[in-house]
């Protein structure tokens, strides 16, 4: 008994050691990965990385975009290490939320639903919904004219609320985890339209201009902001002070002219 006795408490002994040097371990690394302004050493980026040209992946695999060039300065203005974490759109807000990541930069309009949510930035572009459709196609020219018609549009997006109040005109809506998707079965006539983000729309009459057609009146307008949890308010302000004097210094611009051939910063 003596034994068994002197074995158990050498085996109590051990697991206390352990647990105290696991719990001084994790003090030290929560210290780390905050800097003496209450801001992370490490932002993640929650995106959906299948929405060129603000954040996409490159033939080498690699994110790229608008978004991504404007995250990486930030980054690199506020003395930070940065890293992206590819989410479906329609789970990056309850994500957010449960701390899969740090901020959500990824051409997110601001809506008043999504305010009830999240915090966001000041915003960096006023963006469109607007209407895709092959480019042979002359018979879309509004909204008015989707009735009857297929839809396709990503699931969780601005896009399915700006199309809501006449969703039930329309024959039938296609609801797709990305855009490209979407915008694929357009092509190959699997729909009659896509409604989508301006942003994306430019992009794809850029690289394909022989196939999609954007109809000129849009659906709504909507700024573009970063998504952040309601209680970061230092990390909210952190990221508000870059943007304005990167706004300010022109780099805001020349990020734009690089993806889009023009400014579409400037909120007007």
């Amino acid at each position: 008994m003596k034994k068994i006795s002197k074995l158990a408490t050498l085996i109590l002994s051990s697991i206390l050691i352990i647990s105290l040097a696991g719990c001084g371990n994790s003090k030290s690394s929560s210290k780390d990965t905050i800097t003496k302004d209450g801001i992370p050493n490490k932002i993640v980026v929650g995106l959906d990385d299948s929405f060129p040209p603000m954040g996409f992946r490159s033939d080498e695999d690699k994110i790229i975009g608008f978004d991504i060039d404007m995250a990486n300065e930030m980054a690199k203005r506020m003395g930070v290490e940065i890293e992206y974490m590819p989410t479906e759109w329609s789970g990056v807000i309850p994500a957010l939320k449960t701390k899969k990541f740090t901020v959500i930069i990824s051409a997110m309009s601001v809506t008043e639903e999504r305010k009830k949510e999240i915090a966001f930035s000041n915003p960096y572009i006023l963006e469109k919904q607007v209407i895709v459709v092959k480019k042979d196609n002359l018979t879309i020219n509004s909204a008015d004219d989707l009735k009857d018609k297929i839809v396709g549009v990503q699931l969780g997006s601005t896009s399915a609320e700006a199309i809501s109040p006449i969703r039930n005109t329309m024959k039938e809506v296609k609801e797709y985890d990305k855009n490209t998707d979407a915008l694929q079965d357009l092509a190959i006539g699997r729909l009659d339209a896509v409604a989508v983000d301006e942003l994306v729309a430019r992009y794809y009459i850029k690289e394909h201009n022989d196939k999609y057609r954007v109809v000129e009146k849009e659906i709504s307008k909507e700024p573009i902001a970063i998504g952040f949890r309601k209680e970061d308010t230092a990390l909210q302000n952190k990221f508000n002070e870059t943007l304005k004097a990167m706004q300010k210094d022109g780099t805001m611009t020349k990020i734009s002219e690089k993806w889009f051939g023009e400014d579409i910063t400037k909120m007007n």
